[in-house]
């Protein structure tokens, strides 16, 4: 019976543990499928904790059963056994929760918070997933994946794929070195949290930069940006012509609102215009759009921006916008903050998937180091035997009294005959013996 309670308690200790761990982490697993085993990081840190804590159950049980009949060795074994799932458990993460926020604050640069992992880890793990596959379905787009092959068979591979990996490395170091590097000053703070206006927008394209004419950049086709959007075409880019061997091999360079990806528009209220304005966009379409092309190729042109700024219309779900996009869905690309994050989303993967262990660790623990002590208790009355100090204890206690024989032999036969204090004296003298 004692084995088997002992072994329902180790069950509910670190194996649910594991198995708790194991659940919480499969949408980890499943948003970075194609990073290898950098998901499974945690798991597997888990994994060997229990193996740990597994060996350090079988030797202390194994000591207790040599040592049965030395309660003071038995002893020593149950307090090993609690301070390691101690240890193990809530004790291993009150020491790595001291380094690891700055940590990941400093290779994050800030974007990626230990208090948001420890909140909420799944909607990150959602997010960097989406980060690969929106790259695999641009790139399959824009002709940089070999079209020969499906797109859900680029999904699947996802990083996996060389040819995904090389994408990601290639032209992450173009849109940080001929991007982010290259502005400098106040102006590029100024454009940081939604601060960027249009004077500012002016200056950060105007303003000279420095260019690393060696970042090479995998463009295959150039694709068209949709200038006039509408419900009837709300698309944001097709795929144009292939590009030559020479257009291949051009500079590529980033404006400001690459690195942040989302469009700016200013809003404008036509009142009661709207739905006529809407309808001409519409049906003069053909006119308008080649005068909005011919605006963003002047100001690609290497006097201005030198890179494309797409000036368009936004008139979908009754709404009429200007709106001045970016060129990094183009391109396959996300803006420069989750751009970097995909380039080292692997080991994103990594710190990510040890939130579910480290949840479960604090949660469980307390579970494991009480089963732990029922474990030892069990041990201490199976193999403990009698408390021998305690017993020696007693035993020295009642041979260090001596009682004051003379007086008790002086009451008790006070009232006694010559003779009988002859008789209880002698009778006395053999039982004392």
């Amino acid at each position: 019976m004692k084995k088997v309670l002992k072994l329902l308690l180790f069950i509910i200790g670190f194996p649910a543990l594991l198995a708790f761990v194991a659940w919480k982490s499969v949408i980890v697993l499943q948003e970075g499928s194609s990073y290898s085993f950098w998901p499974y990081v945690g798991l597997i840190l888990a994994g060997v904790i229990f193996i740990a804590y597994l060996i350090t159950f079988i030797v202390t049980g194994k000591k207790s059963k040599k040592n049965a009949g030395n309660r003071k060795k038995v002893m020593r074994q149950v307090v090993a056994l609690v301070l390691v799932s101690f240890i193990f458990t809530a004790g291993i993460w009150l020491v790595v929760d001291i380094p690891l926020p700055g940590i990941l604050d400093s290779a994050t640069a800030g974007t990626v918070t230990f208090d948001k992992l420890r909140e909420d880890y799944a909607d990150q793990a959602e997010q960097n997933g989406l980060l690969i596959d929106n790259f695999v379905k641009w790139n399959y787009a824009n002709g940089n994946l070999d079209n020969g092959k499906s797109l859900d068979y680029w999904l699947e591979q996802g990083w996996s794929a060389p040819e995904v990996k090389n994408l990601v490395s290639v032209n992450f170091k173009s849109i940080d070195k001929n991007g982010y590097v290259s502005f400098r000053g106040p102006w590029i703070n100024l454009a940081d949290d939604d601060r960027l206006t249009i004077p500012v927008l002016v200056h950060l394209v105007l303003n000279k930069r420095e260019f690393n004419e060696e970042i090479d950049f995998i463009m295959n086709y150039e694709m068209i940006p949709n200038l006039i959007q509408t419900d009837d075409n709300p698309e944001n880019f097709n795929r144009g012509e292939e590009l030559t061997e020479e257009q291949k091999e051009l500079l590529v360079k980033w404006s400001i609102l690459d690195m942040q990806g989302t469009p700016m528009e200013i809003a404008i209220d036509l009142g009661n215009m709207q739905s006529l304005v809407t309808y001409l966009l519409g049906s003069m379409s053909e006119l308008i759009a080649p005068l909005l092309y011919t605006l963003n190729e002047a100001i690609a042109d290497d006097a201005l921006a030198g890179t494309p700024i797409y000036i368009g219309i936004d008139a979908t779900e009754g709404n009429f916008a200007l709106k001045i996009g970016s060129t990094v869905e183009a391109r396959g690309m996300w803006d420069y903050k989750k751009s970097a994050w995909l380039n080292s989303n692997h080991l994103l993967f990594a710190v990510i998937s040890l939130f579910p262990a480290r949840q479960w660790l604090y949660l469980w623990g307390a579970v494991v180091i009480f089963a732990s002590l029922a474990i030892g208790a069990l041990r201490l009355k199976e193999f403990g035997g009698k408390d021998e100090e305690n017993e020696d204890a007693a035993e020295d206690a009642y041979n260090a009294y001596e009682p004051d024989w003379a007086a008790i032999d002086a009451e008790a036969t006070k009232d006694m005959s010559p003779y009988e204090k002859t008789y209880y004296y002698a009778q006395q003298a053999r039982n004392r013996r």
